[in-house]
C-alpha cells in the first residue's frame, strides 16, 4: 500500500461505490475501500480501516470521487487530494 500505484488501486475502489457525500462516506464505500486495500500486499485491516478514517476526516467524498475520476480517466488526481491520501497511508502505516 505504499506504492502509489496500490494507492489509486484503493482510491479507484472506494469511489467506484458511489454515494451521495452529505455525511462522510456511504457504508457500502467504507466496505469497498477495505477489501481493495485488503488487497494489497503487506496491508492489515487495521491499517485499511485507519486509511479511510483518516480520510473521512480530511478530504470530502466529493474530492475523492474526482480523484477517482482522474484516476480512471488516467489523469492525475489534483495535488492536494494527492497529498491527502498520502498522508492518511503515511500516518496509519507509521502508527
Amino acid at each position: 500500500m505504499r506504492s502509489g500505484a496500490a494507492l489509486a488501486l484503493v482510491v479507484v475502489g472506494l469511489a467506484a461505490c458511489g454515494g451521495d457525500g452529505a455525511d462522510g462516506y456511504p457504508q457500502e464505500s467504507i466496505d469497498a475501500f477495505v477489501q481493495e486495500c485488503r488487497a494489497q500486499p503487506n496491508t492489515s485491516e487495521r491499517q485499511c480501516r485507519c486509511v479511510v478514517a483518516r480520510l473521512q476526516e480530511s478530504m470530502p467524498y466529493e474530492e475523492f470521487a474526482r480523484a477517482d475520476e482522474a484516476l480512471k480517466e488516467n489523469r492525475e488526481p489534483d495535488e492536494a487530494s494527492v497529498e491527502k491520501l498520502r498522508a492518511a497511508v503515511t500516518a496509519c502505516t507509521t502508527a
